[in-house]
């Protein structure tokens, strides 16, 4: 029996998807002041609890499979600014604004920004390069402040380094749509990214 041991599986167990770690960060988009916050699906999936750093806890009260957007709501929420998703096409140069893994920035939870390249893909539109961790979630703009889209992180499941990822976009059209179908105007709001940002917290077992 020993000939049958393979210590290196070939097909769906290599390529299948890496195990979701037991605390896992994102960042979230305020999209109204009331407490409804955009999201990545698979950053908040299978979570015992969400939480929204300073805010508290939030309940996931929508989600979009086939393009992996989630919509979460915190109740009670006070000082929140909703971003700008207003309609007009967006440039192909975009900054995407996020809150990074706080190992990636001495613990702390500042938002930052880094500056991607929107480029059409076989099933979407990639970003190049991949912001950091923590950054699925992010809001892209251009540099006219018009809303372009949500950064989603994937892994790249090959060999190579554990965090090694490729990001997709997300498109305004299709925020807008899911967020429509959910009761959620898109218009008005700021179009300060920085300020319209929020930690999201996932907890599993």
């Amino acid at each position: 029996m020993s000939s049958a041991f393979n210590p290196f599986p070939a097909g769906a167990q290599v390529a299948g998807p890496p195990p979701r770690k037991t605390v896992e960060y994102g960042t979230g988009i305020v999209v109204s002041g009331d407490g409804a916050i955009l999201a990545d699906r698979q950053v908040t999936d299978s979570c015992l609890a969400i939480a929204i750093a300073g805010h508290g806890n939030a309940d996931r009260v929508a989600e979009d499979k086939d393009h992996d957007l989630a919509l979460l709501r915190i109740y009670g929420a006070r000082g929140l600014t909703p971003l700008n998703l207003g309609n007009g096409a967006a440039k192909s140069s975009v900054e995407l604004t996020g809150i990074a893994d706080p190992q990636n920035q001495a613990g702390r939870a500042a938002a930052s920004s880094v500056k991607a390249s929107i480029t059409p893909g076989g099933s979407g539109s990639e970003l190049s390069p991949a912001p950091g961790l923590g950054f699925s979630g992010a809001a892209a703009l251009d540099a006219d402040g018009k809303f372009a889209g949500i950064a989603l992180l994937k892994p790249v499941l090959v060999a190579g380094p554990a965090n090694a990822a490729a990001a997709a976009l997300v498109s305004a059209d299709t925020v807008r749509r899911f967020l429509g179908a959910n009761g959620v105007t898109a218009a008005g709001g700021s179009t300060d990214a920085r300020a319209a940002v929020v930690r999201v917290i996932c907890v599993r077992k």
